[in-house]
């Protein structure tokens, strides 16, 4: 009897074995769960996209880009296994696909076999490049979909109605990069029926909407993250948003997250008390950047207990705020004030005592542009602090000693430059990467940056004595700018030992000597080299060959002595080429070797004594010069980040300081050498040139019509050679044309009229007795010559100050003898006694901007 139940346990046993096996959802191999149809599905979708090496920038969201779909193979394998493919373990059906920093590159057809994965609950194509396509409308085809993220993909063109056909979707990411051309027109239709969003981000995404159409997101209640930065909704100013914040925003019952940065929201930030007064209110996150609120900051925001990031930076804010107020917020994180009207209290005259204002989990604090006048006394209880941002404030004397203790083993961003900030200085902080102390009163020796330092901006302070050598053995330095100080001694011949990803160097304008390393650059990484206005001198090295990345050579203003290093043409990066104001001599350019200098934009070799011709094989080379401004795309600026590169520049006879330099410009200038033969016609083809300065050499000949091709031509000085015949009636083309001055030369016959030559004077003409028409008073066909006037100078002396609205100043600053004027950016418009053509310089640089 027991063998007869014992074998029928066993009989049951081996049934349910059998009919598992054979009718379970499990599979029970791997090979089962994936179904044909998908696989052949995705594995198309792979086949019509290529393999792009560029990053779209993943590594700021915390992502490594590699080749998903590169695991994807046709035969014997699991496509359930692939990489970014997630199945359903009781179906086997593709339900999520990440493809995000997939490094894909193509388009995204209607006919895309994409389209019939339609178990599909979550899709991300993140950080791809399907530029030129549009979002197809297929996408409403996935009626299971739940989260949609098709950012940063460089989509054009509208948003289909049918993204508001996906029922079950609660979340949708469209946002996309500055220049994004994606549009939302239907903005209002398609927000009112995904009443189910959680999450919507639409940055950068051009929403052309009265901004009434807000309203719908009302219907959202279970929304939890708004982001809506830079949304281009209608309004008085083209593709900004305009209007005081809804202040309904504030009490969708489920928000915790809200990013409306970059646009144009105008009002006062007095709905922050109805929000307070809203005890269910879940507010963790709160970005209201770079909009136009104005008013004072409500003390009702202190009762938002729940905030940990508040980021009311580039606004119009005004009134006076207690800073240690903030630690009210025991969960606050991150608070940015910058840049505001803003009067930031540093000490409490508030009921607070010194052991409650104490903010316990801040992080990041960044406080630039608040009148801040002394080292908040709340720092002392930052132990956390990764971050710190004190900039351009009114701070004077030095550093308090109880600073070292702020985030001692966590501060990593330090940035107290534009105050009045005196003493020596030790930067004890053990895990600093970035320090920026520009523009102190700072002395003594150089302080030597912690062992992971990556930038350090310490110019325009008084540092003295030598550059420290260890320096040279920061493993991670990529920024060293020690400018405009009173350093002096030799650069460090370690440099050359240097093992770090240095990428600028700047050292201008302090009292350098001796010369550079012989094998300097050996492992070079340098992008920018910035020596001007050192005692520097010697021959460069031919080292400077291995810097293969160089994009600016700056040594101007030295003592250095050669022949022309003809060999830096071998930089196939090299932008800036500055030599003015040393002792080369010799030939410009040399019969060895092949010219190249083919990217060059910048091109300064005056003041020097240079004594051959300007030979046309050479200016041949200037392949970038040769390609219109209007191929060049967007304006861009040299440099990184957190530097960028500036050079000084003679233009229309002043000392032009350009603290960003633009890619637009471009110029020669080979001024104040010894230079002969005749002008080269092939300047003429130099179609991108701004400015062109031939003066004081030995240049004979004619004024060649070919320079009636250039355009872009704002300033021609041909003054002080030995030129002869008449000025090319051609030239009066020339409709930039700004400055011009051919004075001191042996030129005949009648001045060009019309145009531009209408506005030039006397002073350009001086000491060419046989020239006439205006605005000479000498009239052609006239025998007498007149007497000439006096010759005016240049106005050296003036102060004036210009300040774009589009992020230039223009300025006077002392340099040398004369006068240097500098872009710097920045500001709005303040004008004092400033000639036209620096708002003209300033206009055009502001169109090339748009």
């Amino acid at each position: 009897m027991v063998y007869l139940l014992w074998l029928s346990l066993c009989l049951l046993c081996l049934s349910l074995h059998s009919l598992l096996t054979t009718s379970s959802p499990y599979p029970n191999s791997s090979t089962q769960l994936c179904h044909e149809g998908e696989r052949y599905a995705m594995l198309e979708f792979k086949n019509n996209l290529a393999i792009d090496d560029w990053n779209f920038d993943c590594a700021s969201w915390g992502q490594v880009p590699y080749a998903k779909t590169a695991s994807w193979k046709a035969a014997g394998s699991d496509c359930c296994q692939w990489d970014g493919v997630t199945c359903n373990p009781l179906t086997g059906h593709v339900v999520g696909l990440d493809l995000s920093c997939g490094k894909l590159q193509g388009t995204i057809p209607m006919n895309s076999t994409l389209f019939t994965l339609r178990h599909l609950r979550s899709l991300n194509l993140a950080f791809n490049d399907f530029s030129p396509s549009r979002i197809s409308p297929e996408f409403g085809r996935f009626q299971r979909l739940k989260r949609l993220n098709l950012s940063n993909c460089f989509f054009t063109g509208k948003v289909p109605l049918t993204i508001a056909q996906l029922p079950q979707l609660a979340s949708l990411d469209l946002s996309q990069h500055l220049f994004s051309a994606l549009e939302m027109p239907d903005f209002n239709v398609i927000v009112r029926n995904l009443t189910g969003l959680r999450e919507l981000y639409l940055d950068s995404v051009n929403v052309t909407s009265e901004a009434t159409t807000l309203l719908s997101l009302t219907n959202l209640s279970s929304l939890m993250a708004l982001s809506l930065s830079r949304c281009n909704f209608f309004g008085p100013l083209p593709n900004l948003l305009d209007g005081e914040v809804p202040s309904w925003l504030f009490n969708l019952p489920s928000l915790k997250m809200l990013y409306l940065a970059n646009n144009q929201f105008s009002g006062q930030l007095t709905i922050i008390e109805d929000v307070a007064s809203n005890n269910t209110t879940r507010l963790e996150y709160i970005d209201l950047s770079g909009n136009m609120t104005q008013g004072s900051i409500p003390n009702s925001i202190f009762e938002l207990v729940s905030l940990v990031f508040l980021n009311l930076s580039s606004n119009n804010l005004s009134g006076v705020i207690e800073l240690d107020m903030f630690c009210k917020l025991k969960n606050l994180t991150h608070l940015n004030l910058s840049h505001n009207g803003l009067s930031v209290l540093t000490k409490s005259s508030s009921t607070i005592s010194s052991n409650v204002a104490a903010c316990p989990r801040l992080e990041i604090l960044r406080c630039s542009s608040c009148n801040i006048t002394e080292f908040p006394d709340f720092l002392r209880t930052l132990e956390n602090l990764i971050d710190l941002d004190l900039s351009n404030n009114k701070i004077h004397g030095d550093i308090p000693k109880w600073a070292k203790d702020i985030g001692k083993d966590s501060l990593s961003y330090l940035n107290l430059s534009g105050n009045f900030l005196t003493g020596g200085l030790d930067l004890q902080w053990t895990n600093l990467q970035f320090i920026d102390l520009h523009s102190n009163m700072f002395e003594g020796p150089v302080p030597i940056p912690p062992p992971f330092t990556i930038v350090l901006l310490a110019s325009n302070n008084n540092f003295v004595g030598e550059i420290p050598t260890a320096i040279c053995t920061l493993d991670s330095l990529q920024i060293l700018d020690l400018s405009y100080n009173s350093l002096s001694g030799e650069i460090p011949r370690c440099f050359k030992n240097a093992t770090s990803p240095l990428s600028v160097l700047d050292l201008r304008s302090n009292k350098l000597h001796g010369t550079l390393p012989s094998s300097f650059g050996e492992y070079c990484s340098l992008q920018t080299l910035a020596l001007n206005g050192n005692q520097l001198g010697g021959q460069l090295p031919p080292s400077l060959l291995s810097c293969q990345e160089l994009e600016v050579l700056d040594v101007g203003n030295n003592n250095f002595k050669g022949t022309f290093p003809y060999w830096l043409g071998s930089l196939p990066e090299l932008i800036v080429l500055i030599l003015r104001s040393n002792s080369f001599h010799g030939n410009v350019g040399t019969s060895k070797g092949k010219y190249l200098f083919s990217k060059l934009h910048v091109f300064d070799i005056s003041n020097n004594s240079f004594n051959s011709t300007l030979p046309s094989s050479f200016l041949h080379c200037f392949k970038d010069m040769m390609n219109s401004i209007k191929n060049r795309g967007e304006l861009k600026y040299l440099g990184q980040y957190y530097y960028e590169d500036s050079v000084t520049l003679k233009v229309k006879g002043y000392n032009l300081k350009f603290v960003r330099i633009p890619t637009v410009i471009t110029t020669i200038d080979v001024s104040n050498n010894q230079l002969k033969g005749e002008i080269p016609e092939v300047i003429g083809d130099l179609v991108s040139l701004w400015w062109l300065n031939l003066a004081q050499n030995n240049f004979i000949g004619r004024i060649p019509p070919s320079l009636a091709s250039l355009s872009e031509l704002e300033s021609l000085d041909l003054s002080s050679n030995k030129l002869a015949g008449q000025i090319p009636e051609e030239l009066a083309s020339l409709t930039s044309l700004e400055f011009f001055n051919v004075s001191q030369n042996r030129l005949v016959g009648p001045i060009p009229q019309g145009q531009q030559f209408a506005t030039f004077e006397n002073n350009s003409y001086l000491g060419n007795l046989r020239l006439c028409g205006n605005p000479l008073s000498k009239k052609c066909g006239d025998d007498e010559a007149p007497s000439q006037p006096p010759l005016r100078m240049v106005q050296d002396g003036s102060d004036f100050e210009y300040e774009g609205p589009f992020g230039w100043t223009i300025v006077r600053i002392g340099y040398g003898c004369g006068t240097t004027i500098g872009l710097v950016a920045g500001y709005y418009i303040v004008i004092v006694r400033n000639p036209v053509w620096l708002l003209r310089l300033a206009r055009r640089l502001k169109n090339a901007s748009n």
